[in-house]
C-alpha cells in the first residue's frame, strides 16, 4: 500500500506555503473559479449522450468540449485534488468506473458516437489517487471490479501477437467513411484518397490514432494500428502494478498474477520499445517488424511508469534535452518535416506532456530537470493568462505564445491545462522548501 500512498504524495499533496512565481496566485484564483463552471450533469441517456450518475468535470467552461472525456479527466483530477475539490475528483472517477462497468470499457467520451474507440487507460491512476485520499476499502473493492473489466478490454480487443498493445477501433464501414469526410473537410483539408476501400483503411488508422489521444501526430506514419505505442504500454504497465497493489490491500489473492503480467510487459517493452540506435524509447511497428524513428514525449512514459533502467533514463533525458526541450517547455515531437501539419507535433507543447515529464523526471531521480520543466510550464501559462485572461489547450514552446499549429480552432481550456498548472506550481513550491 505504500506504493499507492507515495505515488499520491507527488501528485496530490497539500499546497505548500513557499512563495509562488509572480502571477501564479492570480492563475490559481482563476482556476478555482473556473473549475465549477466546467461541471455538467447528465444522469440519464439523452440522444447521443450517455448518462452517468454524478456531475462531471468537462474540459472547457466556455468553448467546444463539454463531455466527460477519458484521459483528460486524470489531469483534471490532479488539479481538483490539490485545490480542495476531492469530492468532485471522486465523482469524475466514479462516472468513469460506471462506464467501464456498464460498457466493459471506457469510451473516448460519454457519447454513443464515441463508443467505437477508447482513450489512453488512466483509470487505474485515478483510482489509486482517490483511494490514497480516502482510504475507503469498500469503495476500492467496487473500483477493482470495474478496473479488471477495462483491463480485459485492452487485453482482448487491443492486443498484438507480440503481447504488447495497440490502439484500434470498432467502427462500421459507414462510420469510417463518415469519419473520412470529417477529416477531409475539418482536419486535413485537401486530403485526397482514391477509392472507398482506401478511404476506409485511412480512416480506420486515423480513428485508432484518435483513441491514442494524440490526434493527430507523426509517430505512426498514418498507420496507427500497425504500432505498439510506448505511452500506451507504459500506461498498461502502471495499470497492472496498481492492480497488484490494490490486490494486496484487498487480500484477494490476485497480487502475484498481476505482478507477473506487469513483469512480462516490462520485458517486452525493453525488447521492442527501447531503441538503442536512437537513444530513447520509440514506438514499434509490429507489422513491418521495425522500430520507430520519431522522438516524442512518449519516450518519457516508461520513466514515469518505472520501467526504464537508470542508464536508459539518463539517455532519455539527454535525448529530451537535445531534441524536445525549448525555452518554454517540451515540444510534443522532435522538429521534422512531414506531409501533413499535425497538432501533436513541434512546436506545440501540450499540458499533459509537461505533467508526465515532471512525474517521469522526478521518479527517475532527475529532480533539477523536473523543476526546470515545471517552471517553464508555469511561466508560460502565467504569461499567456496575463495577455488573454484565459488558459489554453496547448502552447507554442518555442515562442511561449498561443500561436500553435492547429487542426481546429484552439479552445480556451480549463481541464488539463489547469490541472497540470496546479500540480507544477505545487511541485515547485515543495522543491523550494527542501
Amino acid at each position: 500500500m505504500k506504493k499507492i500512498v507515495s505515488a499520491l504524495l507527488l501528485m496530490t499533496g497539500a499546497t505548500c506555503a513557499a512563495e509562488s512565481i509572480p502571477g501564479a496566485d492570480k492563475v490559481l484564483e482563476h482556476i478555482r473559479k473556473a473549475f465549477p463552471q466546467t461541471l455538467k450533469e447528465r444522469k440519464g441517456d439523452q440522444g447521443d449522450l450517455i448518462g452517468v450518475p454524478h456531475p462531471f468535470t468537462s474540459p472547457c467552461a466556455k468553448d467546444t468540449f463539454k463531455e466527460l472525456f477519458y484521459w483528460d479527466t486524470y489531469f483534471m483530477n490532479v488539479g481538483l485534488l490539490r485545490i480542495g475539490m476531492q469530492q468532485q475528483a471522486q465523482n469524475n472517477t466514479d462516472d468513469l468506473l460506471f462506464l467501464a462497468d456498464k460498457l466493459g470499457f471506457i469510451p473516448n467520451a460519454n457519447r454513443r458516437s464515441m463508443c467505437n474507440r477508447s482513450q489512453p487507460p488512466w483509470l487505474a491512476l485515478m483510482v489509486r489517487d482517490i483511494f490514497a485520499a480516502t482510504g475507503d476499502k469498500q469503495w476500492l473493492r467496487g473500483a477493482y471490479a470495474a478496473m479488471t473489466k477495462e483491463h480485459e478490454f485492452w487485453m482482448t480487443k487491443r492486443i498484438t501477437p507480440l503481447g504488447l498493445n495497440r490502439h484500434f477501433n470498432s467502427a462500421t464501414k459507414k462510420e469510417l467513411l463518415g469519419f473520412y469526410n470529417f477529416l477531409a473537410s475539418e482536419r486535413f483539408r485537401g486530403l485526397v484518397v482514391a477509392t472507398p476501400g482506401e478511404k476506409v483503411a485511412f480512416s480506420s488508422h486515423s480513428l485508432s490514432e484518435a483513441e491514442s489521444g494524440w490526434d493527430f501526430n507523426p509517430r505512426f506514419d498514418r498507420r496507427c494500428e500497425d504500432f505498439c505505442p510506448v505511452d500506451l504500454n507504459a500506461n498498461l504497465y502502471l495499470y497492472e502494478t496498481i492492480l497488484a497493489d490494490i490486490s494486496k490491500v484487498l487480500e484477494n489473492g490476485a497480487e502475484a498474477a498481476w505482478r507477473e503480467k506487469a513483469e512480462q510487459r516490462k520485458k517486452l517493452m525493453q525488447e521492442y520499445l527501447w531503441n538503442e540506435e536512437v537513444g530513447c524509447y520509440t514506438d514499434y511497428d509490429f507489422v513491418n517488424k521495425k522500430k520507430g524513428a520519431v522522438v516524442s514525449c512518449a519516450t518519457l512514459f516508461p520513466l514515469q511508469a518505472g520501467v526504464a533502467t537508470p542508464e536508459q533514463a539518463a539517455k532519455v533525458v539527454a535525448k529530451m534535452k537535445a531534441v524536445l526541450e525549448y525555452n518554454h517547455g517540451l515540444s510534443t515531437c522532435e522538429k521534422r518535416t512531414w506531409k501533413f501539419a499535425y497538432q501533436w507535433d513541434y512546436p506545440n507543447g501540450w499540458p499533459p506532456m509537461q505533467g508526465i515529464a515532471i512525474q517521469a523526471l522526478d521518479r527517475a531521480g532527475f529532480k533539477a530537470d523536473a523543476r526546470r520543466i515545471a517552471e517553464k510550464y508555469v511561466r508560460t501559462v502565467i504569461r499567456n493568462y496575463e495577455k488573454t485572461g484565459d488558459l489554453w489547450e496547448k502552447y507554442n514552446v518555442v515562442t511561449g505564445t498561443t500561436e500553435v499549429v492547429d487542426e481546429y480552432k484552439m479552445p480556451r481550456m480549463v481541464g488539463w491545462t489547469a490541472g497540470v498548472f496546479v500540480f507544477a506550481n505545487d511541485y515547485l513550491q515543495a522543491a523550494a522548501q527542501k
